[in-house]
């Protein structure tokens, strides 16, 4: 009996050694660029999937709308809340303009990669930031020429609209990131 149980004992460590040898890790951002491509396609589909191809009511308080980046005809999506609060339909920037934003990137996998604000929305506490349009990735800044003071959109960027194969000045992004930027429209500073 006891020989029983040191054999299968043996044998049960033998198979955990080989099992584990043969066990590969897989990293957080291993295939990166394919998920990338993979999760703006996703959200492509959601808008093709439209019978009139203009507008997809994903809930009663939000719509995508797609949008072209000018400078290399990619889509950019962008999810629009539906609040009539103190927005200001005609006030909308140019692309030269400086405008004041409260916005979070973070990548299609969820992870934050820059914020000015922490929870679902701004509150009084959290201090937006004041840029050119025309100075930030091309999929941020064409878009919110689409945007009317007090209004936030939820921004799909594919790699091409943000950092492209670029890992940024000091090696903080990934290369090949498809963007999701919660954006809201403070105020236009200068036209």
């Amino acid at each position: 009996m006891s020989k029983k149980i040191y054999l299968f004992s043996l044998v049960l460590l033998a198979l955990t050694f080989t099992a584990c040898s043969e066990t590969e890790e897989t990293g957080r951002y291993d295939n990166w660029r394919a998920r990338s491509e993979a999760f703006i396609d996703s959200i492509a589909n959601v808008y093709a999937g439209q019978q009139n191809g203009s507008i997809t009511v994903t809930d009663e308080k939000e719509r995508l709308y797609p949008f072209t980046d000018l400078t290399n005809g990619q889509t950019i999506y962008a999810k629009k809340r539906i609040s009539r609060d103190g927005v200001k339909d005609d006030d909308k920037p140019v692309y030269t303009s400086k405008v004041s934003a409260y916005y979070r990137m973070s990548y299609f996998n969820g992870d934050v990669v820059q914020q000015n604000f922490a929870g679902t929305e701004p509150d009084e506490f959290d201090v937006p930031s004041e840029f050119l349009l025309n100075e930030v990735i091309s999929g941020w800044g064409y878009t919110l020429t689409e945007m009317a003071e007090g209004e936030f959109w939820t921004l799909y960027i594919p790699y091409q609209s943000g950092y492209g194969s670029g890992t940024g000045s000091d090696g903080s992004l990934q290369a090949y990131s498809a963007l999701v930027y919660d954006v809201k429209l403070d105020k236009i500073v200068e036209r």
